[in-house]
């Protein structure tokens, strides 16, 4: 697709495809990254994750008025580039424990870098690529570059989340089987890559200087007007203006008021717009958190989490050259606001998906009791069924080597009677029944394990209470359970080893209080594990193996009888996920067609709207309502005003369907507008008037022309327009608006940024 193109453009390309592959990866394994290995809570996690998406979206701002005003997009995306670096620099050493580096302030630090950087690229690179084109000669070649651009964000995107969780999962690396150094530091490299390979096509760049402080003017001509309209007084100063920003058109003049009017005109429905962003950009946090909570494997794999991700740009690059524009075949005729409408809805249809597997999530997960209740989890090691009776409760009947729950019950003081066959499995029991009491914590669990003493006689051993709660990483959790009496000396160690040779001791204590020990919970990777019980004098000594799955709260209980190792049962006292990930592919779905139908159909309108000089601008803020919907996300998880994670969702999709539905409200009385190429302005039939559709602009003459597509009425309003040979650009989901002049190309693109 690079054929035939100036030399600086393959520069441009590779430094955007080495930028993209480094910030998508990166992004994908951050929440889980702040949430195993700065042991963050998961709505700090959110929090943290989606600060770091605002700064992105709103440094753009920044980067966009240095480029148009000062130093130029050149400048802006080589210093940018380098705070990028140093930024991922900080985050990678993070994650390395050796450096002995506080990592929860260097992440931070490394990561607000990463977001300047990235955030003051993010309007200029496309630009820049557009400066090094002549026109109205380059048409054509523009028009290729802006589609390959496109289709290198989403596969650079795309490349770094399949990469960079694979690179993290796949290796080992100080005592973890997650290397997250490597998977900070690969993305270190490909921006180190991508300032090389931008520095090295300056020879062949047309670098343009900025002209003129056009966002400066536009910010003091809204505050004079601003200041003007307040201090108005009628009796001294004459009728009042229309509009309020016609009380600076003595100082700031008619045309740059005119052009401020319907950039305001646009902003105005940018409004709902931040409510989208704001569900959309979960798929990096909430989304990846449901998926630590899914059964992973397929085909003998385990998936990672963060993997998932992958999802949305891959469905995207599959489903754009179906939909070319964002528009769907079976829909011709929707105009770029009734596109962003039926994308809106389509996401809020994505979060009903997502509340509903919540739900069916929360329903197969062992719950911690709430207040003033509690939880009793009975676990039997013995070799034929028992029962167990709690008084003023029932009783329950427990499976050889099985494990039962009763929940939730009032947090009190509860009598237990436990009771077996006489004849367990050919061993004769002096005792099968025992009684005891049993006084409970709330909101916590109290396992009781149903075991023999040395007289064979039933008994219980009971453990510390606990919430039994999955582990933040999806991985499994294991405790092991010692039961009996050790004796002093024997020094009774307990080996976990992992498929992977990691392995954990537990010392089992020469006297152990109540005949029971019990270790703390490891988290460790799914798959066959190996234990070892060995003693000094070799009496105590036993092998075995069990197998971990995703999501899994496992007790392995090792029982001694006459000082030798009697059983070993593995319990799951909260199981393993049993819904599978295939089960989050519709949300993914919904979510994706949304993309092309809001972010492209956004982005057209915008562009094609916007005067000239004043895109910029316009893009800019477009920036700014994703960094707003991600404030809300912030405020949201920081009030936690949601108890449960699906009424979360739900409440998420019936706030967008009504912001929707306002957008819409707020559309129908919107004139299009086609830009001449002074950058003045005409009005067209309302935007959401039937069959009425805005396109792209291609002005192979200086005169001024708008091309109406098929179908579509009358050229503008005010019948003014005139019919030419103008050209609508099949763009893919890219806009185009060619002009005689390169310095106001901008291009839109659907990237993950």
């Amino acid at each position: 697709m690079l054929y035939g193109q100036p030399t600086s453009i393959f520069c441009i390309i590779a430094t955007e495809f080495c930028e993209r592959f480094s910030f998508c990866g990166l992004r994908t394994i951050l929440s889980l990254y702040l949430r195993n290995i700065l042991c963050l809570h998961e709505n700090a996690a959110t929090v943290v994750y989606h600060i770091f998406i605002m700064m992105c979206y709103t440094m753009p701002l920044m980067g966009a008025v240095l480029a148009d005003n000062f130093i130029g997009r050149y400048r802006v995306i080589l210093y940018f580039s380098v705070i990028y670096f140093i930024g991922t620099i900080l985050i990678c050493c993070s994650a390395i424990p050796p450096l002995c580096l506080p990592s929860t302030s260097t992440s931070m630090i490394g990561l607000a870098l990463i977001a300047t950087g990235t955030g003051g690229i993010k309007p200029c690179v496309a630009a820049f690529g557009g400066d090094q084109f002549r026109l109205p000669k380059d048409t054509e070649r523009l028009q290729r570059f802006f589609s390959t651009f496109y289709c290198t964000v989403n596969f650079g995107g795309f490349m770094g989340m399949v990469v960079t969780p694979a690179l993290r999962r796949s290796y080992m690396c100080f005592g973890d089987d997650a290397c997250y150094a490597l998977g900070f530091g690969f993305p270190a490299v490909l921006v180190l890559l991508s300032i090389i390979i931008f520095v090295m096509g300056k020879p062949w760049y047309r670098i343009k200087k900025p002209r003129d402080n056009i966002t400066i003017k536009f910010v003091s001509c809204a505050w004079y007007a601003f200041k003007r309209r307040l201090r108005y007084d009628k009796n001294i100063d004459g009728p009042p203006h229309k509009h309020w920003l016609d009380y600076s058109i003595d100082k700031y003049g008619a045309k740059l008021v005119s052009d401020m009017k319907v950039v305001f005109s646009i902003l105005y429905l940018y409004l709902p717009v931040p409510i989208y962003w704001s569900l959309f950009d979960q798929q990096g946090s909430r989304w990846t958190f449901q998926a630590s909570r899914l059964k992973s494997e397929v085909l003998g794999i385990t998936l990672m989490p963060d993997q998932l991700q992958v999802m949305n740009p891959a469905m995207v690059l599959l489903m754009i050259p179906v939909c070319p524009g964002g528009a769907w075949p079976l829909l011709p005729d929707l105009g770029p606001l009734h596109k962003m409408f039926a994308g809106g809805i389509l996401a809020a249809m994505a979060f009903v998906c997502a509340g509903i597997l919540q739900i069916s999530i929360e329903r197969s997960t062992l719950q911690v009791p709430g207040h003033q209740q509690t939880g009793i989890i009975i676990m039997n090691t013995l070799d034929c069924p028992v029962d167990i009776a709690v008084s003023g409760e029932g009783m329950a009947r427990v499976d050889i080597h099985g494990t039962a729950l009763m929940t939730p019950l009032l947090s009190r003081t509860y009598g237990i009677v436990v009771s077996c066959p006489r004849d367990c499995a050919g061993r004769i029991m002096k005792k099968h029944n025992f009684e005891t009491k049993l006084k409970t914590v709330s909101e916590m669990f109290m396992p009781i394990i149903v075991g023999q003493n040395s007289d064979d006689e039933i008994s219980l051993y009971f453990m510390d209470p606990g919430p039994y709660i999955k582990s933040m990483t999806g991985k499994p959790k294991l405790k092991v359970v010692y039961v009996g009496d050790t004796g002093p000396n024997k020094n009774v160690s307990i080996c976990v080893e992992t498929e992977k040779r990691l392995n954990d001791i537990y010392y089992v204590s020469d006297s152990p209080i109540d005949h029971i020990g019990e270790s703390a919970y490891m988290c460790l990777q799914t798959g066959k594990f190996t234990w070892r019980v060995d003693s000094t004098g070799g009496e105590v000594s036993g092998a075995g193996e069990g197998y971990l799955r995703t999501g899994g709260v496992y007790v392995l209980c090792l029982r001694e009888r006459l000082g030798r190792l009697d059983t070993a049962v593995l319990h799951a006292p909260n199981p393993p996920n049993e819904l599978h990930l295939a089960w989050i592919v519709p949300q993914y779905l919904l979510v994706s067609m949304a993309e092309i139908m809001f972010a492209v159909s956004g982005l057209e309108f915008s562009f094609t709207q916007a005067p000239k000089s004043m895109k910029t601008i316009t893009i800019a803020t477009w920036y700014m309502s994703v960094a707003i919907g991600n404030l809300i996300v912030i405020l949201v998880a920081q009030t936690k005003i949601f108890e449960s994670r699906a009424t979360e969702f739900f409440v998420y999709a019936g706030v967008l369907t009504g912001a929707m539905l306002i957008f819409l409200w707020m559309a129908q009385g919107y004139c299009s507008r086609t830009m001449e190429e002074d950058g003045s302005s005409t009005e067209s039939r309302p935007l959401l008037q039937k069959h009425s559709r805005i396109i792209s602009i291609h002005s192979m003459s200086t005169r001024s022309t708008a091309y109406s597509a098929p179908g579509s009425g009358a050229a503008s309003c005010l019948g003014l327009m005139e019919k030419t040979e103008a050209a609508a650009w099949p763009s893919h989901g890219l806009i185009h608006v060619a002009t005689p002049s390169t310095s106001d190309i901008k291009a839109t693109t659907l990237a993950k940024d």
